[in-house]
């Protein structure tokens, strides 16, 4: 069977040439923004322990104003890989 939309029509010379410029451009802001988010690591690692302390101290809203607190057996363990804490973007 033959759909509309396995049919493409051809790409003229300057499309596929503002295509590939397109595409550069992008894995350039993409680099930028990945570096970015890299140099935050040890930020990002102060954050998730500001964030675990206060879910042992003074827990989290369960439901409106009740709180529970998160024991030590209960608190989540780093996985131990070097892409344990990235953020996908």
């Amino acid at each position: 069977m033959k759909y509309v939309q396995d049919e493409k029509p051809e790409r003229s010379d300057e499309v596929k040439a503002w295509l590939d410029e397109e595409i550069d451009a992008q894995k350039i802001r993409h680099d930028a923004i990945a570096a970015e988010m890299e140099g935050l690591q040890e930020e990002r690692n102060g954050w998730i322990a500001e964030f675990l302390k206060i879910i042992q101290n003074r827990g989290f809203n369960v439901n409106g104003d009740m709180r529970r607190q998160i024991a030590d057996d209960e608190m989540p363990e780093r996985p131990d890989r070097p892409d344990a804490d990235k953020v996908v973007w």
